[in-house]
Order: structure tokens, then sequence, then C-alpha cells
């Protein structure tokens, strides 16, 4: 009872009379005090609270330039990680590929020795009858002939057939692969992109040359130091460079009455999609048999003819006959021009493009031939540093 007194009166209460003829006893407080009194008390809380949180949660502090160099680095990660999963997904895309060709080897041998076998029977029957031998003895003749050739067949076949068997288990096992690698690839393409977002600069800042690409002042910068900064700092340049020019030779070729008249329903295009859904079947058709068959279109009449300006693969070519009404061309094109402008960083670009390729709005082989511009690029590099090389030592 008598500690309560106290404490109010080093807080701030004063003793007063209050109440009828001033009997009672109360406390009174300034107002100058009582806010004192409450700051001091909400300064308290404050601090435990912010104690709480410490110990739960991590609490960073950066300055804006350690921020914008991490998320220079963090972006780069992100377009060096896609580079590389396309050069994987790139391998397994090659994988199944060589297993639909496999299967397509192995039918086309069997039905080539039932086609030998009947032009062996009828040249050994020609020849008994110009000849006038004893059609039995030609006959037994035959029949040996047939089974040493039935014997090296059998033994092709085997050895084919192992091969064909282990091709397949890659392709399948690669298609499951490249399914993953796929979903992979958009996934961290799409963190990348919200990341740009919230930077709030279109990826300006963030696809900025990293610090240990600025040379100092003074210092001569040949055009392959240069070239080299520019493909560290951007990964996927190369690889988007060649998936471009793919594009506009695509649009060359096919972007102008081809687009306008390959339409469902229309007498080439109905073909080529029967061709498409034929080129895709288990097992594959032979290569020879697909081109057998996209000779059969009359492409010229609608303006596709095939000239000899790209050397493509034949089921590539079947894909983007296929895609050309499907194709978002205009949405291509002022992609391109953005990222030229470097009014857009590559990796949302490469975002962009397989969210397409997602919707099978887009040719793989595209895809495939921007990974191709990139490794040849690489084989040109080392062979420049080789070159440098050699030069050094026959200096010494």
């Amino acid at each position: 009872m008598t500690a309560t007194p106290e404490i109010l009166t080093k807080v701030g209460f004063q003793a007063k009379k209050i109440g009828s003829g001033d009997k009672e006893t109360g406390y009174e407080i300034k107002q100058s005090s009582l806010s004192s009194l409450m700051g001091s008390a909400f300064l308290c809380f404050l601090v435990m609270g912010f104690m709480v949180v410490s110990m739960v949660f991590d609490i960073h502090f950066e300055k804006k330039a350690i921020h914008r160099q991490l998320r220079k680095e963090e972006h780069h990660a992100a377009s060096k990680l896609a580079s590389v999963q396309m050069e994987l997904w790139s391998e397994f895309h090659s994988d199944i590929q060589e297993s639909h060709e496999a299967q397509a080897l192995l039918k086309n041998m069997n039905e080539s020795y039932g086609m030998l076998t009947e032009k062996v029977k009828g040249a050994v029957h020609d020849l008994s009858a110009e000849l006038s031998l004893n059609p039995v003895k030609t006959e037994k003749f035959a029949d040996k002939l047939l089974h040493l050739i039935a014997d090296i067949q059998q033994d092709n076949v085997k050895h084919a057939g192992n091969l064909v068997k282990h091709l397949v288990a890659a392709g399948t096992r690669s298609e499951k692969l490249e399914k993953r690698v796929n979903k992979e690839m958009l996934k961290e393409a799409k963190e990348e992109k919200k990341a740009v977002q919230e930077d709030g600069d279109k990826g300006v800042g963030a696809a900025a040359p990293l610090e240990e690409h600025k040379h100092k002042k003074g210092k001569p910068v040949t055009e392959e130091m240069k070239r080299r900064d520019d493909d560290e700092d951007d990964p996927l340049k190369e690889m988007l460079t060649g998936f471009f020019f793919t594009f506009n030779d695509f649009e060359g070729d096919f972007g102008g009455q081809p687009r306008k008249t390959l339409v469902d329903g229309q007498k080439e295009y109905e073909q080529i999609k029967a061709l498409y859904k034929k080129s895709r079947s288990e097992p594959a058709p032979a290569e020879q048999e697909i081109l057998t068959d996209l000779d059969k279109i009359d492409l010229k009449s609608v303006g596709a003819g095939l000239g000899s300006g790209r050397t493509v693969p034949v089921w590539d070519i079947i894909e983007e006959l296929f895609m050309i009404p499907k194709i978002p061309h205009k949405e291509l094109h002022k992609l391109e021009k953005q990222w030229k402008k470097g009014a857009v960083d590559s990796v949302s670009v490469f975002e962009q493009l397989q969210e397409l390729h997602e919707k099978k709005v887009l040719p793989s082989g595209w895809l495939q031939l921007g990974v191709e511009n990139e490794e040849k690029e690489e084989e040109r590099e080392e062979e420049s540093d080789e070159a440098e090389e050699n030069l050094k030592e026959m200096a010494e």
C-alpha cells in the first residue's frame, strides 16, 4: 500500500486532496509528464518487439549499391543457368530424334530384305531361262543363295537391333528428362522475370555488365575482348541471336502467301496436318518415306515451295509447315525489336519463348538451331584461343 504512492510519485504523479471538502487523497500528473511517460512506455514496447523479431527472423540492412550488385550477379547466374539448361534440353532432343531415326532404319532394313529376296529370285529365274539351265538345279542354287543372304541379314539385324534397343531406351529416358528440363527452365525463367519486375527498370540494371568485365581507362580493348565480355555478361545472347535468325529466315520463306493460304480446311494444309501426325507416330516412319509424302504435297501452289536456302531436318520442316498459321509472328517481331534495342533483357525474352514453346506454337527446331549457334560460337572461341597460344609458342 505504501509502495504504490512512491511509485506514482517517481513517475511524475503528485498527491492532492480531491473529492467533497478535499478530504480524499488523489494523484494528478501534468500533460507534458504524461506524454513523456507514454512515449517512454511506447519506446520500451518497441525495443522489446524488435528484440523478439530479431530472435525469430534474420534482419539484413543493405546499401542500394550492394543490392544492385547482388541483383546483377543473380541475373547473370539465372541467365547462365538457362543457357546450360538449353544445352541439356538440346542433347535430350537429339537423343529422341536419333531414337526415331534408329527405329525407322531397322524397319527399312527389314523391308529392304524382303525386296532383295524377291529380286534375287527373279534374277536367278531370268538367268536360268536365258542360259537354258536345269530349273531344279537353278531353284536349289537360288535357295542356297537366299540362305546365305538370310544369315547375313539375321546377323545384321541382331547387331542393329541391339543398337536400336539401346537408342530407343535412351530416347525414352530423354523424353521424360526433356519434359522435366522444360518445366524447370520455365519455372526458373518466371522467377527471374518476377525479380526483374520488382526491380522496376525492366531488368536494365540487372543486365548491366559485371564489375570484372569493366576495363580500366587507357587500356586498349579489342573487338574480340569486347565480344567475349558481352557473351559472358549475357550467356543467352548467342542462343537468342540464332533463334531470331532462324525465325526471320522462316518469315522470308513462309511469311507471306503461305500464312494467308494454309489454314484449317485448306487442301494442302490438311495434307500437312496428316503428315505431321504421321511423322510423330510410333514407330517413327523412315526419313525417305516422309520426304516422299512431302513431295506429293503441292506446296508451290500455296507459295511454300521448299528452296535450297536453309538446311533443316525433314522433321523440323514438317513441324514448321504445320505451325505456319499458329506461330505468333507479330509478337516475335516485337519481342526481337525490343530485345535488340535493350528495352527487355535476354532472360525475359527467353521466358516468353519458353511459354510459347510450352503452348506448342513455336517449333522445337528453332530453339535447337539457337543452341547450335551458341555451340558454334564457343567452337570459334576455342579455335581462336588455340591459334593465339600457337602464335605465342612460335614467338617464344
